[in-house]
């Protein structure tokens, strides 16, 4: 039996990889990128970020996030795929890149928990 934390590791990367393939695709003002083994290495960083740091950011910031009703919680998912982008060499993010590609990353892990969990 595979360990749910590499499950986690392994959606959020697959997801973070895809998302800054979209965004580069889309704009290059947006995200851009050196070659194909810097996105592999951004994807594993946003893996391991968003399996093992957020959630104790989210735990932290949980009253800021009810009061807003959630919203803060998108300025949580911005600040730590940004700070992901700063980890990894090679990448370079916009503020609406961080904000497009935080919100892809979150759908697209979300299907593939989904998919998984079935």
């Amino acid at each position: 039996m595979i360990p749910f934390i590499l499950v986690r590791v392994t959606a959020y990367a697959i997801a973070a990889v895809a998302a800054t393939l979209i965004l580069g695709t889309i704009s290059e003002r947006l995200i851009r990128f050196d070659e194909a083994t810097t996105v592999l290495m951004f994807g594993l960083v946003i893996g391991a970020i968003n399996a093992f740091i957020k959630p104790v950011v989210k735990v932290v910031t949980l009253p800021i996030t009810c009061l807003t009703f959630g919203i803060f919680a998108l300025v949580v998912n911005t600040v730590l795929f940004y700070a992901g982008a700063m980890v990894t060499p090679g990448i370079e993010l916009s503020l609406w890149g961080a904000i497009f590609g935080s919100m892809l990353t979150s759908a697209g892990s979300g299907l593939i928990f989904s998919v998984i969990d079935g």
